[in-house]
């Protein structure tokens, strides 16, 4: 009964501005895109839920349980349950149902019509109203026709169970007199005192907003209302926030009627719109009228944030009261935690600009972190040491783990100290991580959620290393528990000598003969490294020329022990080698074919010096003529000439040697049989030099013991295993040519029988044989020849001398 007197007066006056209104009507704040089928491609609500982080609140039961929406239309939806269903099914949400948590009414009796236009606001504020808080119950409060929209609003503010209230409608404030926005006003004022909060599209046609001057809509422009701009929103493919600015057709401006509210920045003398924003520029996916159609406009912004001021109720556990001076406080304490930052998007005149502005006033939400700031929320979170470190938050210093209840969107700076404990160990600062992740010593942050923030610290030990490379020391702090490898290079090469490690030894203990060794560093500790130093030696070559090389070897360390190995090493002019400082060189001459000539490094033993000098001789190449005794050419398989550089075995006719020296033929080989040569030769400029050999030709007469030349025998002469055979000729003789002048058997085959001569040595020899009874009979033959003769020259002589008798 106590509200029956303020709405009689009330509905008198209003019923003065709607006949007032009734020829201009109101505007509605949206836009149609038909679509052709019956799928949307555009905004979804996930899109919208996920764009402005509004899914943590359901993960915690926020969804509006508990609160009312009512929403103000005029003529409504004859199909509200059908369209709504649609919706419902298509994206997955909890039924609405009418005469549940969908309530319609009429007070002022039920519509003689149904325009489309007003279909599609209707649907469209319920749609969007129930996809943001679907736990809450709306109350869908019609008008007869859009001049009873003032006595509606009346009857919703004084008889409907409503937190919150939305308006997507209004008229420019040129439409009114001062006398209708005071009336109005009354009402608003009295819905704001009682913690109905109401919100008010701002307008769809900029800040000129249909006429030739800049000028705001009412009941917009009314300080007792959150007046809802629009933006543009961009989304990822997953529906995640991408960017977003000031929609073009964003009503907003400066007030005519009202001075500005003491909660709004100090930028003007009158009241601003809007004071919020929400994506109005990117069409929604709405069901209406049996169809998908794209609509968008602030007449979506407005139940959007109606649908959020339900969350932030239940989140308070109650009526959060009236909003806009805790929006204000909010984006003044933690304007970049609760609201997307706008810079940019003009509505004709105004332009956002990253601070509070005409176009998109504080921004849009950004829900989850915005309705726990408003709810005063409190989270845990535990600062984890588990090292002991030293940090801070916010000025006080702690040395070990601790758990602080901080206000949700409380500002903290966390600051951390690194420390040296001892000379031999620190503990250094590495990062956060957890619920804040950086590695800057020091961060500060918005607390939005409980949680746990590691502050990491990691212990360090001083590990010193003596003569790590053969010169230098070296220390540094590594990490307690980690894996340290000792490692050096086996070899280090310096100007002068080379450094040969022997091993280490971890705090002078055993000797440890590695290159590379892993230890797990659990305390502070000392790596001595041993080395042996091997003095560098350089060598050149004298006499020489481009090209030239020669073998050497030498005595050195071997790595990782306390042994010296021989070594070699082929050198040329300049080459430099690492040795023991008391090793001898061992210069192994290698004979080397350049321009035609030969050059021969002398085989020596040098002492130990830091400069050793190698001499080459230059040879030239010879042609030997091998003859024989009688001047006959032979070819022995092989020989050996020697000079004062080397000995060598030529198999061939051509041999090296320098200019006016003496070389010696040795050893010479001649039909498998060694002969003992050892001939000098001097050599001269003359490219060929005469060698005469033990070879000679072997002249044998083979003859009876009586003197007799033996015709036709075989005689055969061995000298070692190598045999020369021949027959003699009618005067018995045979001849061996270019036979080696050593010791020879001879066996002559003859009359059936063999003879043998031993170690016979000269070049001429007469060898007798017996003959046998072939002797005998040789003279028998010879005597009765003889004798015959004589018989005949006897008969002869008796001859002639009876011719001269007679």
């Amino acid at each position: 009964m106590w509200r029956i007197m303020p709405l009689l007066v009330l509905v008198i006056l209003l019923f003065s501005v709607s006949i007032t209104h009734a020829s201009k009507g109101v505007s509605l704040n949206f836009q149609e895109i038909p679509l052709q089928s019956q799928t949307c491609g555009y905004l979804s609500p996930q899109d919208i839920r996920t764009a402005y982080n509004i899914l943590p609140l359901y993960n915690n039961g926020i969804d509006g349980s508990g609160q009312s929406i009512a929403i103000v239309v005029a003529y409504g939806d004859q199909n509200i349950q059908q369209d709504v269903n649609a919706f419902d099914s298509q994206y997955g949400l909890n039924s609405l149902t009418n005469g549940s948590n969908l309530i319609v009414e009429q007070p002022f009796g039920s519509p003689s019509a149904y325009p489309q236009n007003w279909t599609y606001e209707t649907d469209l504020d319920v749609e969007v109203a129930h996809s943001i808080a679907p736990g809450a119950k709306i109350y869908l409060i019609v008008a007869p026709n859009d001049s009873w929209l003032f006595q509606t609003l009346n009857y919703t503010i004084y008889n409907v169970p409503a937190d919150t209230i939305s308006l997507s409608w209004g008229s420019s404030e040129l439409d009114y007199n001062q006398q209708s926005i005071d009336y109005v006003n009354q009402m608003l004022q009295y819905a704001q005192s009682n913690g109905i909060n109401v919100f008010a599209a701002s307008g769809d046609s900029g800040a000129y907003n249909g006429y030739n001057t800049p000028n705001v809509n009412f009941p917009a422009s009314s300080p007792n209302v959150i007046a809802v701009g629009g933006t543009t929103l961009s989304v990822y493919s997953n529906g995640s926030y991408a960017s977003e600015t000031g929609w073009n057709g964003s009503g907003g401006g400066q007030s005519q009627f009202f001075a500005r509210p003491s909660f709004q920045p100090d930028i003007s003398s009158y009241r601003m719109v809007p004071d919020v924003s929400f994506n109005a520029g990117t069409p929604l996916c709405i069901y209406s009228d049996s169809n998908w159609v794209g609509l968008y406009g602030t007449s979506a912004a407005a139940p959007s944030w109606a649908a959020i001021d339900s969350l932030i109720n239940q989140n308070a556990n109650g009526d959060e009261g009236y909003l806009d001076q805790h929006l204000y406080d909010v984006y003044g304490s933690a304007a970049s935690l609760a609201f997307h930052n706008i810079t940019s998007g003009c509505n004709g005149v105004y332009c956002a600009d990253g601070k509070y502005n005409e176009v998109t006033g504080l921004g849009s939400p950004n829900v989850y972190p915005l309705v726990e700031l408003l709810s005063n929320t409190t989270d845990e979170i535990y600062f984890n040491d588990p090292v002991n470190g030293i940090f801070s938050i916010n000025g006080k210093n702690y040395t070990n783990s601790v758990t602080l209840k901080l206000t949700f969107g409380e500002r903290v700076t966390l600051t951390a100290y690194s420390q040296n404990i001892s000379l031999s160990s620190k503990k250094s600062f590495d990062d956060y991580s957890g619920i804040v992740s950086d590695s800057n010593r020091t961060v500060s942050f918005f607390v939005n959620q409980s949680g746990t923030i590691n502050v990491n610290f990691s212990l360090y030990y001083l590990v010193n290393e003596y003569s790590y490379n053969g010169i230098n020391n070296a220390s540094r702090y590594v990490e307690n528990g980690s894996t340290f490898i000792i490692s050096a290079a086996k070899l280090e090469n310096y100007s002068d000598y080379q450094d040969v490690l022997v091993g280490f030894e971890i705090d002078n203990g055993t000797l440890i003969q590695k290159s590379n060794y892993s230890l797990e560093v659990l305390s502070p500790f000392n790596v001595s490294f041993s080395w042996n130093e091997d003095p560098k030696v350089t060598f050149n070559f004298v006499n020489g020329t481009t090209g030239l090389y020669t073998n050497i070897s030498y005595y050195a360390n071997i790595p990782l022990s306390k042994k010296t190995i021989e070594k070699h090493s082929l050198i040329k002019d300049g080459s430099y080698v690492y040795s023991l400082d008391n090793s001898n060189f061992y210069v192994n001459s290698v004979p080397q074919i350049i321009n035609g000539n030969r050059y021969v490094s002398l085989n020596l033993t040098k002492g130990f010096e830091s400069n050793i000098n190698i001499n080459f001789i230059k040879e030239y190449n010879y042609t030997l003529n091998f003859l024989s005794k009688q001047n006959n050419k032979i070819n022995p398989s092989y020989f050996y000439v020697s000079s004062a550089n080397l000995t060598e075995k030529y198999q061939s006719y051509y041999v090296w040697a320098p200019r006016n020296t003496q070389i010696t033929i040795q050893n010479a080989s001649y039909d498998g049989i060694n002969l003992d040569v050892n001939m000098s030769l001097q050599t001269d400029s003359l490219n060929y030099l005469n060698v005469t050999l033990p070879v000679s030709n072997i002249n044998l007469k083979v003859v009876t013991i009586l003197g007799i030349p033996v015709v036709g025998a075989s005689v055969t002469i061995k000298i070692n295993n190598l045999s020369f055979v021949n027959s003699t000729n009618v005067f018995g003789g045979v001849t061996f040519s270019n036979i080696p002048q050593k010791l020879y058997n001879a066996t002559i085959t003859a009359y059936n029988s063999k003879f043998s001569f031993h170690n016979l040595n000269t070049v001429s020899s007469t060898l007798s044989i017996t003959a046998g009874l072939y002797e005998l009979y040789i003279i028998i033959g010879v005597i009765i020849i003889l004798l015959a003769i004589l018989l005949i020259i006897e008969r002869i002589r008796r001859r002639e001398h009876g011719r001269k008798h007679k």
